[in-house]
């Protein structure tokens, strides 16, 4: 059978501490209902589907397994979370390579800023405000998520944080005239996500 993206990636973790066998049987159990969650949600829209068929309802699917078979909700949250802060390390130092250009950590706030307004769009379900901003830097709040409304309707928000904490994993440390200012998000129980990407020399 073969796995959505993030399912195969949670399983070859879980196969750190569980039998080839038994994570293969969490898998199988894992696509089928992942294929029933996107059956169930075909109707989202096309801006959505690039969140909840890539990410949410493949999280959702492999979360549900895992406490089926009798893993602990935390250790199946910290599984998912690892999952992405491993993609993460993988990508950063693409991106720092990319930063280090002459003149490109100046540019960066605005490049997140315009990535972020068209890749968690309006169209997907996010709201924001944004807060006034002061010399070069990328300022918003995310007041709505559909990452957890989805998950919130599903009865798991507590596997939103794991989406979140990608975020740090990802802007966290990229350059050292980069702050990365983040102090709170709907998924850690925050009432927004305070976004802040900042140039300072």
């Amino acid at each position: 059978m073969k796995y959505e993206k993030l399912i195969q990636g949670v399983g070859d973790i879980l196969k750190e501490k569980h039998s080839s066998s038994e994570v293969e049987t969490m898998l199988n159990e894992a696509q089928k209902r992942c294929e029933e969650l996107l059956e169930e949600n075909k109707d989202d829209s096309k801006a959505l589907k690039e969140h909840t068929f890539k990410r949410v309802y493949p999280g959702i699917a492999i979360y549900e397994t895992m406490k089926k078979h009798s893993i602990p909700s935390e250790d199946a949250v910290w599984t998912i979370r690892e999952y992405f802060q491993r993609y993460c390390a993988k990508v950063v130092p693409h991106m720092r390579r990319l930063i280090a250009l002459p003149g490109m950590a100046k540019r960066f706030p605005k490049f997140f800023h315009n990535f972020s307004m068209k890749s968690f769009s309006t169209e997907a379900g996010f709201e924001y405000e944004f807060p006034e901003t002061t010399g070069n830097e990328s300022r918003f709040s995310v007041v709505k998520c559909p990452y957890m409304e989805v998950c919130k309707r599903y009865g798991c928000p507590e596997i939103v944080k794991a989406f979140c904490d990608s975020d740090d994993a990802s802007y966290g440390n990229l350059h050292k005239d980069l702050r990365w200012g983040r102090t709170k998000t709907i998924g850690h129980d925050g009432d927004c996500c305070d976004f802040l990407l900042q140039y300072k020399k």
